[in-house]
């Protein structure tokens, strides 16, 4: 309890060990099967009880001395359907799944705290929870896992997390990125059928053209942002797809397009998705065409607890030092479901600087097939989580 720091580096080999097979087993969405038996697995070693939820999930928890506070931590487990080009010794043996966003690392990093939290688990006193998470890239694991009870029995008080590799601009190797309030946006999607009646290219008249309606409305959405949303708030919309027609003198009779939503307010995702029907019907109306409408609702702002960043800031002080912390000035418009455990409980979502070169000397950012992590910052998430499990529980 003393260094936790010191005892991290001790454990630093197994800690890459389970990163680097995880790293060789990368599977998609909230099929797991091997990634859950490898945890399971790691977890039995140590003598952690652990139960498991209806998408694969994991919930571990650590009994300490008598007490009432529990802290969580969470680790997600899946990877991303990308061909990998790192060339590491250990790269996939899944062809086509990579780990290209970090998962591997946030699961051993999470394993090697909870090494650490079991050799000293008498000298605290309360519960500490740790959450396996599958389906972070699709469809929000954390959701299910929470809605059959991860945060309750015992019931969290905090839950802290951090992403690896590079996720914010300005934060190095080593360094810990953090940064009160929302953080992470929302994402919502939308798509858009536009209906009117095709015919002849020569004869537009006979015709109710699709095609410049959809580009009105698309225009259109623009004004929504630039005039409508605070501009110190800042919203995306993407129009991503747009499809229409077969031949180049033929009107038809259906325009579609889609695209997808980011917002950093929940009042400014909620005006947003609201004012883009009301827009869509009112253009579609004065064009006499009739438009199928689909906005679709995904993750939350991921919003930090002023508290809970305070305290996470000052325990990971404790490891990388006070001047390897960095606030973050500016929250993402990637986004992450993280933002469901934040709905629930106190929490702080920041970041470890970790991100290693490719072999050409260029740092590939996520989601790319030459992403790679590096391995001598793993110990310090490990370090990192266990003296927050360490500070709260003491």
């Amino acid at each position: 309890m003393n260094n936790v720091k010191t005892t991290a580096k001790d454990i630093e080999q197994d800690v890459i060990k389970w990163y680097r097979d995880l790293h060789k087993i990368p599977e998609l969405h909230d099929q797991l099967p091997m990634t859950t038996e490898y945890v399971r697995d790691a977890l039995d070693k140590l003598g952690i009880r652990y139960n498991t939820y209806s998408n694969s999930g994991i919930r571990a928890v650590i009994d300490c001395g008598e007490g009432d506070k529990v802290i969580a931590f969470r680790a997600d487990m899946d990877a991303l359907p990308v061909i990998e080009e790192t060339g590491l010794e250990y790269a996939s043996t899944n062809k086509g799944c990579m780990h290209a966003c970090g998962h591997d690392a946030h699961t051993a990093m999470l394993l090697g705290a909870a090494k650490i939290l079991v050799s000293c688990k008498e000298k605290l006193q309360g519960k500490i929870v740790l959450l396996f998470q599958p389906a972070e890239e699709t469809s929000g694991g954390a959701k299910i896992m929470i809605d059959e009870g991860c945060l309750k029995n015992p019931d969290v008080d905090m839950i802290i997390n951090f992403h690896s590799g590079r996720l914010f601009p300005g934060v190095a190797n080593g360094q810990v990125g953090w940064k009160k309030g929302s953080i992470m946006a929302a994402v919502d999607t939308f798509n858009v059928t536009v209906r009117g009646k095709g015919g002849h290219g020569a004869y537009p008249d006979e015709c109710t053209d699709p095609i410049p309606v959809a580009c009105q409305m698309i225009q259109a959405l623009q004004n929504i942002v630039s005039r409508e949303i605070k501009p110190t708030h800042g919203a995306v919309i993407t129009v991503g797809q747009l499809n229409a027609g077969t031949l180049v003198n033929i009107i038809p009779d259906t325009a579609t397009f889609g695209g997808t939503i980011r917002t950093l307010d929940p009042k400014d995702r909620e005006l947003v998705c609201k004012r883009m029907e009301e827009v869509f019907k009112g253009i579609s109306q004065a064009t006499r065409t009739t438009a199928d409408i689909y906005i679709g609702h995904s993750y939350p702002v991921s919003v930090n607890d002023s508290k809970a960043v305070d305290f996470f800031v000052k325990s990971a002080a404790k490891i990388v030092g006070e001047e390897n912390l960095v606030e973050i000035q500016d929250a993402s418009t990637g986004t992450e479901d993280i933002s469901y455990y934040l709905q629930e409980v106190p929490g702080s979502f920041g970041t470890l600087g970790s991100l290693e070169a490719h072999s050409d000397g260029i740092c590939y950012p996520h989601h790319n097939s030459k992403f790679r992590i590096a391995e001598d910052c793993l110990y310090l998430g490990s370090a990192i989580y266990a003296q927050c499990g360490i500070d709260f529980l003491t």
